[in-house]
Protein backbone atom coordinates (compact mmCIF):
# COMPACT_ATOMS: atom_id res chain seq x y z
CA UNK A 1 0.00 0.00 0.00
CA UNK A 2 1.01 3.40 -0.86
CA UNK A 3 0.02 6.98 1.15
CA UNK A 4 -1.54 9.76 -0.76
CA UNK A 5 -1.29 12.94 0.40
CA UNK A 6 -2.05 16.38 -0.55
CA UNK A 7 0.35 19.27 -0.30
CA UNK A 8 1.23 22.93 -1.74
CA UNK A 9 4.06 23.16 -4.80
CA UNK A 10 6.25 25.24 -2.17
CA UNK A 11 6.38 22.68 -0.14
CA UNK A 12 7.31 19.94 -2.80
CA UNK A 13 10.22 22.12 -3.68
CA UNK A 14 10.86 22.79 0.22
CA UNK A 15 11.28 18.96 0.20
CA UNK A 16 13.31 18.48 -2.95
CA UNK A 17 15.17 21.66 -2.27
CA UNK A 18 16.19 19.42 1.39
CA UNK A 19 17.34 16.47 -0.32
CA UNK A 20 19.66 18.38 -2.81
CA UNK A 21 21.22 20.34 0.51
CA UNK A 22 21.25 16.32 2.11
CA UNK A 23 23.39 15.31 -1.40
CA UNK A 24 20.17 13.29 -2.99
CA UNK A 25 20.49 12.97 -7.11
CA UNK A 26 17.24 12.57 -9.21
CA UNK A 27 16.14 9.01 -8.70
CA UNK A 28 17.46 8.74 -5.43
CA UNK A 29 14.49 8.50 -2.25
CA UNK A 30 13.62 11.45 -0.49
CA UNK A 31 11.25 9.59 1.84
CA UNK A 32 13.74 10.96 5.04
CA UNK A 33 13.13 14.47 3.79
CA UNK A 34 9.11 14.35 3.20
CA UNK A 35 9.07 12.96 6.57
CA UNK A 36 11.50 16.07 7.94
CA UNK A 37 8.91 18.45 6.30
CA UNK A 38 6.18 17.11 7.43
CA UNK A 39 7.05 16.74 11.17
CA UNK A 40 8.11 20.70 10.80
CA UNK A 41 5.19 21.64 9.07
CA UNK A 42 1.98 18.87 9.36
CA UNK A 43 -0.33 21.17 8.62
CA UNK A 44 0.44 21.46 4.90
CA UNK A 45 0.11 17.94 4.47
CA UNK A 46 -3.42 16.62 4.03
CA UNK A 47 -3.59 12.74 3.86
CA UNK A 48 -5.80 11.65 1.16
CA UNK A 49 -5.80 7.73 2.03
CA UNK A 50 -3.85 4.65 0.27
CA UNK A 51 -3.94 2.38 -2.70
CA UNK A 52 -2.16 -0.46 -4.07
CA UNK A 53 -2.32 1.39 -7.63
CA UNK A 54 1.10 2.48 -9.13
CA UNK A 55 1.53 6.37 -9.65
CA UNK A 56 0.56 6.26 -13.58
CA UNK A 57 -2.37 4.41 -13.05
CA UNK A 58 -3.85 6.63 -10.45
CA UNK A 59 -2.77 9.55 -12.15
CA UNK A 60 -4.80 8.48 -14.56
CA UNK A 61 -7.54 7.57 -12.95
CA UNK A 62 -7.58 11.14 -11.47
CA UNK A 63 -7.58 12.84 -14.38
CA UNK A 64 -10.50 10.75 -15.48
CA UNK A 65 -12.53 12.25 -12.55
CA UNK A 66 -11.15 15.74 -14.23
CA UNK A 67 -8.55 16.63 -11.69
CA UNK A 68 -5.16 18.67 -12.73
CA UNK A 69 -2.47 16.18 -11.80
CA UNK A 70 1.08 16.85 -12.26
CA UNK A 71 2.97 13.27 -12.65
CA UNK A 72 6.54 13.61 -12.61
CA UNK A 73 7.50 10.15 -14.06
CA UNK A 74 5.34 10.89 -17.21
CA UNK A 75 7.34 14.70 -17.35
CA UNK A 76 10.19 12.74 -17.11
CA UNK A 77 9.55 10.30 -19.88
CA UNK A 78 8.29 13.88 -22.48
CA UNK A 79 12.05 14.88 -21.67
CA UNK A 80 13.36 11.33 -22.82
CA UNK A 81 11.15 11.54 -25.85
CA UNK A 82 12.71 15.37 -27.18
CA UNK A 83 16.28 14.59 -26.17
CA UNK A 84 16.15 11.80 -29.30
Amino acid sequence: MKNMWLLDLDTVIEIFELAKKHGKKEGDNIQAEFDEIMKKYPDKFKYLGNTNKDIDLLTGDLREKGLKILNLNEEKRKRKRNEK
